[in-house]
C-alpha cells in the first residue's frame, strides 16, 4: 500500500532551480516529480551501500550518462576502445566490493582477509582481461599500440617476480 504524500514547501537558489529544470529523470517532468526522483535515488544510494548487487547497480547508473557520451563520441569518431569499455564494465563491481563488502570492526582479521581476497579477485580479473587485449598485434583501442606499448614494463616486472619466486623456493620450478 503506497504511503501518503506529505506536502513540502522548499526554497532553492536560482542555480538549483535551473538544475532542477534541466534535470532528466525517467518519467519525471514536473519539479515535484524530479524532486521525488532525486529523493528516491538518494534513498537507493543510502540503502544500496549495504548490498553488493544494489551498490553495483547504483554505480552503473552513475556511470551511464558518461558511458552514453562516450558511445556518442566513438560513433562520431568511428573508433571504439575495448580497453575503456572493460573499465566501465568492471569498475562498478570493484567499487561495490569496496563499499558494500568492506569489513567492520566486528569482522576481525578473517573478515579483513576475505575482503582483501575478494578485491584481489576483482582486480586480477581486470588485469587478465586487459592483458588479453594485448594478444593481438594491434589492440582494440583508440591507439592501436596502447596495450603493446605498456606491456614491456609489465612483462619485465613479471619476469622479476618469477626470478624472486624461484629464488625464494630454492631455485625450483
Amino acid at each position: 500500500m503506497p504511503s501518503r504524500s506529505v506536502p513540502l514547501s522548499v526554497r532553492v537558489s536560482d542555480d538549483d532551480a535551473a538544475f532542477l529544470a534541466a534535470f532528466e529523470a525517467p518519467g519525471a517532468t514536473t519539479p515535484s516529480e524530479k524532486l521525488r526522483a532525486i529523493l528516491a535515488a538518494a534513498r537507493r544510494r543510502h540503502l544500496g551501500a549495504r548490498d553488493f548487487t544494489d551498490c553495483a547497480v547504483l554505480i552503473e547508473d552513475m556511470l551511464r550518462p558518461a558511458e552514453r557520451r562516450l558511445r556518442d563520441a566513438q560513433r562520431q569518431a568511428g573508433r571504439r576502445s575495448d580497453f575503456v569499455f572493460k573499465l566501465y564494465e568492471r569498475m562498478p563491481e570493484i567499487m561495490a566490493e569496496m563499499i558494500a563488502a568492506s569489513p567492520t570492526t566486528d569482522d576481525g582479521i578473517d573478515g579483513l582477509k576475505r575482503f582483501e581476497v575478494a578485491l584481489a579477485d576483482q582486480v586480477f580479473a581486470v588485469i587478465e582481461e586487459i592483458l588479453d587485449l594485448g594478444l593481438t598485434s594491434r589492440s582494440r583501442s583508440y591507439d592501436p599500440d596502447l596495450i603493446k606499448d605498456r606491456l614491456s614494463p609489465v612483462l619485465e616486472i613479471v619476469e622479476l617476480l618469477k626470478i624472486a619466486r624461484d629464488q625464494s623456493h630454492g631455485g625450483a620450478r
